[in-house]
């Protein structure tokens, strides 16, 4: 076993979690739907719930993008307010 270096390894146990000196475990948080979105796309934060599951659907049934389907709703919100 001549040649071996076994500095980084001994360096190492200083580190290491020995009994009695564990460390605390992290307990797994169920996410929120908003914090889903969040991580899924940018445009899914600012919307509710239920606005999520609409638009979730009519990709479904339409085959269209999220920001096609976004684009096309803003569009028929600024005819309607015109």
């Amino acid at each position: 076993m001549a040649g071996k270096d076994f500095r980084a390894a001994f360096s190492n146990m200083n580190q290491a979690v020995r009994p009695g000196n564990e460390q605390p475990v992290v307990k797994k948080q169920k996410m929120s739907l908003a914090k889903k979105r969040a991580t899924i796309h940018g445009v899914q934060t600012y919307l509710s719930d239920e606005d999520y599951e609409q638009l979730m659907l009519t990709k479904i049934k339409t085959k269209k993008s999220c920001e096609e389907i976004l684009r096309d709703a803003l569009k028929q919100y600024i005819q309607a307010f015109k």
